[in-house]
């Protein structure tokens, strides 16, 4: 675990030329069990695709219990899912920004982390991240987001002193001696003759190897052997860190994983870290591998969490098959083929979604994010009156509501005959929108208006064909090219013609 819980909130100090770990700021109280709270409903989202939610949800623990590096790692996770399906847009991260509960320092610790984790490879990012860590005594993260702020450094083509004294002197404030002792060291053999700078270096040495050895202890019980086990943690999770892994890394990781798994093949610690370790990997046959190994587990240990990773790495291939797909097809244009084989594929990745979303409903009952997406997944096969059930369930959770309605709203007006439900269900998701400009505010008039011109037509109601063509006019005003309104218009225009003619 991270340093917090370890220490029960507590941080060992030891002065030195320079600062050393600053303890957390006094004010602050956390909790870990509300933390594992917000990791597992992170988790939840990040398996069901919701990926700038699940890095909300696990920024969000992190304000409760700051060190925890699994959650960190959870949290990069999803950052990169995000960017891999090309959401990279501001307007995503500004939501996953507003989300945020953190206060103070914890708000400025979230802010660093989001920032940084949209730009892993920029050192000034990783580099304030890496401060701001420190700042809390959260020496672990500071150490982790460290080490790829200075990875970062090396890899860069022009080589500056500067860029390593920066790195030096906030690593030794953050209290993450051996990597400014690193940092130090390669800036002054930059310039032999900083004596300034060569003097402060073997000081944070001599520190680096106080901290190391444990004699900074104060005399404490197992101080020594418990830091040689801390080290070789830290260790252990630099040569995980999925940032700057190589492909070595990577496979002699899956072989000590493996290698675990045949010695322990019932402990399910041993059977998750075999399964990331294949996933992250995630050759082909390793997902295939992964997909065997949380099968059985699931069998034999009867947890749901593993068909549920099972369900994942299935999806994994189906996505993988329906890219390669659309990529021959973009060289192809005119094949049939590849079309027939591509709406197949698409077809068959929605039905599997849709399965394994009714899995999910089914063991997380008061999930209500799990009904959104397997109403999402409905609504996408034309399921309208199924998808209607699970978005009734889940508009009671408040973030997701507004969504849910216009969705709900949705099918509705393709279900025909239920144009005044559609009304109002839009007039619903209308309510206490205060920028009537916004794309969401201009969506869900545009649905309204559809949905009064469909009750006019049928009902030849005049009052919902006059007030179809008010909005029609307002979203024209707002965004005259928004979708096919100015098209609307004018049937809705012909319409009341034939009404009160």
């Amino acid at each position: 675990m991270a340093l917090f819980g370890k220490g029960k909130g507590k941080h060992e100090t030891t002065e030195t030329e320079t600062e050393g770990t600053p303890p957390a700021p006094a004010e602050l109280a956390f909790s870990p069990e509300k933390a594992e709270k917000f990791f597992d409903f992170a988790r939840t989202r990040y398996e069901t695709g919701n990926y700038g939610y699940a890095m909300q949800l696990w920024l969000n623990g992190l304000s409760q219990d700051p060190g925890n590096m699994d959650a960190l790692r959870g949290f990069l996770d999803a950052a990169g899912a995000q960017q891999a399906e090309g959401k990279k847009g501001k307007g995503e991260i500004k939501d996953v920004a507003k989300g945020l509960n953190g206060k103070g320092a914890l708000l400025k610790y979230q802010s660093a982390l989001l920032d940084w984790s949209q730009a892993i490879a920029d050192p000034g990012k990783a580099l304030k991240a890496t401060e701001v860590a420190g700042s809390l005594g959260v020496t672990d993260v500071a150490k982790y987001i460290g080490r790829v702020a200075l990875n970062a450094a090396k890899a860069e083509k022009k080589q500056s002193k500067d860029r390593y004294v920066k790195l030096f002197e906030i690593f030794a404030k953050s209290g993450v001696y051996d990597l400014a002792s690193e940092a130090g060291d390669i800036a002054r053999r930059m310039d032999p003759g900083d004596g300034d700078l060569d003097r402060r270096v073997k000081s944070m040495m001599a520190q680096a190897a106080i901290s190391t050895g444990g004699f900074d202890d104060n005399g404490g019980p197992g101080g020594f052997r418990r830091n040689i086990r801390d080290a070789e943690k830290q260790t252990q999770l630099e040569a995980a860190d999925r940032i700057s892994k190589t492909e070595d890394v990577k496979d002699r990781l899956l072989a000590e994983a493996e290698a675990e798994y045949e010695d322990r093949p019932g402990d399910a610690p041993t059977i998750t870290k075999l399964g990331r370790a294949l996933m992250d990997r995630g050759k082909s046959d390793d997902v295939k591998r992964a997909i065997m190994v949380y099968n059985k587990a699931h069998k034999e240990l009867g947890e749901f969490r593993f068909r549920q990773a099972s369900g994942d790495a299935m999806i994994v291939l189906m996505r993988r098959k329906l890219r390669a797909l659309r990529a021959k097809l973009e060289k192809a244009p005119e094949s049939d083929e590849l079309k027939a084989e591509l709406a197949a594929t698409e077809n068959s990745l929605l039905e599997t979604e849709i399965k394994e979303l009714r899995l999910r409903v089914e063991n997380y009952p008061t999930d209500l994010g799990l009904k959104f997406e397997l109403g999402k997944r409905m609504f996408l096969s034309k399921e309208w009156e199924a998808a209607i059930e699970q978005f009734q369930l889940a508009q009671e959770d408040a973030k997701n509501r507004r969504a849910v309605l216009n969705m709900m709203a949705q099918c509705f007006l393709r279900l025909g005959g239920w144009e005044d439900a559609a009304v109002s269900t839009f007039r619903q998701a209308l309510e206490g929108i205060v920028d009537t400009g916004s794309e969401l505010s201009l969506e869900l008039n545009y649905g309204l208006m559809c949905a009064l011109l469909d009750k006019a037509s049928v009902s030849r109601d005049l009052a919902a064909a006059e007030e179809a063509d008010r909005l029609a006019s307002q979203i024209a005003m707002k965004k005259f090219n928004y979708r096919d309104v100015k098209d609307r218009r004018e049937q809705i225009k012909t319409l009341l013609a034939d009404i009160r003619g």
